[in-house]
């Protein structure tokens, strides 16, 4: 998976999404299945004469990378278009191909527009029966159909996000002196009950909140191991809330525990409002839930007084 502006994306969500964009787009839009094997074609608008032909990484390459792979990629499905040349006319009928669009997320160099010349020369000395004399191969990239796929994404219910969430993370625990204290201060103060200070309450409490601030994170790292996508999503999440959190605790006037409450229903429920992460089991998004806490304890964002 990559992140983009619309969201994680691999090679099979890409073009899916590219498919639905041109079937809505375009009446004479027919798709290419890939089977018995890819012509090099992905699908053809036949009144226009466009084909095209989607690409899309599925993991973060740096720059020079993703050039390479993109280039390939040109280069190997333009040669399928001689290759099959029979096959395509069979499938064209009297449509002549005018452009051929080459549709990725992002475009990783300028140079791979002097390499799709290259390669539109290389197809027009080819002479093939449904190549038109002014044939081209364009390069267009997400910003050229955002506005269709966001449209797509409203009238299918999905949520929008607009921020990106790469390179969110939570810090991992470390019990410094001062958290320390820092717990040992607030869980006293929520060991007064009634107006009686419980000795024995307060150890339990630092006991609990130690616990799960040190021990809680081992289910993030494991989310992050296994899916960093999902990781970084429920990371942007909590970074944003943890504003919420402090000022909700500066003006709270209502017992400690009850403002501990509120902020783990409302943490929890901000997970099930999230349709990726509402997809994790509830007894882990409590302890995900009960981590945070501790953490902000320790830390100090949540306030008790």
């Amino acid at each position: 998976m990559i992140q983009t502006d619309i969201g994680p994306l691999d090679g099979n969500s890409w073009e899916s999404l590219i498919q639905l964009v041109f079937k809505k787009k375009y009446d004479t839009y027919q798709e290419m299945i890939a089977s018995p094997g890819d012509l090099g074609i992905e699908g053809v608008v036949l009144l226009d004469g466009i084909a095209i032909q989607c690409y899309c990484p599925n993991e973060d390459y740096d720059t020079k990378t993703l050039y390479q792979k993109q280039r390939d990629k040109i280069t190997k499905d333009i040669g399928k278009l001689s290759i099959n040349e029979k096959e395509l006319v069979k499938h064209l009928g009297d449509c002549i191909i005018r452009q051929w669009i080459f549709i990725t997320p992002r475009i990783a160099k300028h140079e791979v527009h002097a390499h799709a010349r290259i390669q539109e020369k290389n197809v027009k000395e080819k002479k093939l029966e449904f190549i038109s004399d002014d044939f081209q191969i364009l390069i267009k990239d997400l910003n050229f159909y955002i506005h269709d796929i966001r449209q797509l994404q409203m009238i299918g219910g999905e949520q929008l996000c607009f921020s990106n969430s790469t390179g969110e993370k939570i810090t991992e625990p470390e019990l410094t002196t001062e958290y320390d204290d820092n717990i040992c201060e607030k869980n006293k103060i929520r060991s007064v009950i009634n107006e009686i200070y419980k000795p024995k309450n307060h150890d339990k409490l630092n006991e609990l909140t130690k616990k799960n601030y040190l021990d809680g994170y081992e289910i993030l790292r494991r989310i992050f191991n296994q899916s960093q996508e999902l990781y970084e999503r429920i990371a942007k999440l909590v970074n944003n809330f943890e504003s919420e959190v402090e000022e909700l605790s500066i003006t709270w006037e209502d017992s400690p525990q009850k403002l501990i409450t509120k902020v783990e229903e409302k943490l929890i429920a901000r997970f099930n409002n999230c349709c990726h992460i509402s997809k994790i089991e509830h007894e882990d998004l409590v302890s995900i839930t009960k981590h945070m806490v501790a953490k902000w304890i320790a830390e100090c964002p949540m306030r008790i007084e």
